[in-house]
């Protein structure tokens, strides 16, 4: 009994034909500022089921990760709404349709959500190497206990060099209980150009 299923794809024929569909920077924004909502809330669930037994520790952190990334996003997203401002006033300005403060209003909005966008951009990047980092010293905690594999501590020491911009971390691990570890770069050959 052979039957043709239904295709699903009502309302899609600019995308079946290769041309994507228009967002407006204002729509994004608006989608940025929901997934916001809606990563916080799942981070404020995930803790609670973590106070519960039901998630891992690392769960919970990647759901605080998620936080900074959609802040991240939607500090890009306001950027691009301002700019989109000052274009557009710029345009009214040229045309006499706006005024030098109008301009300057939209060039100050812009700066102000610029500044906001790269302490976003930092937060990011820091919460970013502080997880891996973290990673790390978990993969060589497992490794030194004999069930994780050297593969994973090197992965994971070749994320932190990566995001750290800089060469190999070796996480020294002190040999009494209850200290913590020391990161420290690593000095890293420069490859011959030739």
């Amino acid at each position: 009994m052979d039957f043709e299923p239904k295709l699903m794809l009502e309302g899609t024929g600019a995308l079946l034909l290769g041309a994507s569909p228009t967002r407006l920077p204002e729509d994004r924004v608006e989608q940025c500022k929901a997934a916001l909502v809606q990563a916080e809330q799942r981070a404020a669930d995930s803790e609670q089921l973590f106070k519960e037994g039901v998630l891992a520790k690392v769960e919970v952190e990647a759901c605080f990760l998620r936080i900074v990334q959609r802040k991240k996003e939607l500090a890009d997203a306001m950027v691009e709404v301002a700019q989109g401002r000052v274009d557009a006033t710029a345009k009214a300005f040229s045309a006499r349709g706006a005024t030098q403060a109008d301009l300057d209003a939209t060039n100050a909005d812009l700066k102000a959500d610029q500044t906001a966008a790269g302490a976003a951009s930092a937060a990011w990047d820091k919460a970013q190497l502080d997880a891996a980092v973290l990673d790390l010293q978990r993969k060589q905690k497992l490794y030194s206990e004999g069930v994780g594999s050297k593969h994973e501590v090197q992965v994971a020491e070749d994320r932190v060099a990566l995001l750290s911009g800089g060469g190999r971390f070796e996480i020294r691990n002190q040999k009494s209980e209850g200290e913590e570890s020391n990161i420290a770069p690593a000095t890293v050959a420069t490859p011959d150009p030739r």
